[in-house]
């Protein structure tokens, strides 16, 4: 399975010297989210990582996919260059607790 994302350009750069291999770079959501469509059809993508703003934006679009496709791909949401987006940390810390047990301090 592939690793693909749907970045801005400077947050496709990090991620393609990390490694991962179809970083794509867009400039707006309404692009984000015809190339997110366009993965999901893809068998071989298997993890999707999105910057927070491109989800937000993206909306009901990316909770609903979430729910509907199961467990493949995963959809990763990240911070972009401007840093996490402060209603979507709150779910981190929540997804972590669970995962660990433990709660996260800021």
């Amino acid at each position: 399975m592939e690793i693909a994302s749907i970045t801005d350009p400077t947050t496709a750069i990090g991620l393609r010297l990390a490694g991962v291999r179809e970083a794509h770079e867009v400039e707006d959501w309404r692009e984000a989210e015809e190339i997110f469509e366009e993965m999901l059809e893809e068998r071989e993508v298997g993890i999707i990582i999105l910057t927070e703003r491109l989800a937000q934006k993206m909306g009901e679009k990316v909770l609903e996919l979430k729910e509907e496709r199961g467990i493949t791909p995963i959809i990763v949401e990240i911070p972009d260059k401007e840093g996490a987006l402060p209603e979507r940390a709150e779910a981190v810390r929540e997804i972590v607790k669970r995962a660990v047990g433990v709660e996260v301090e800021r």
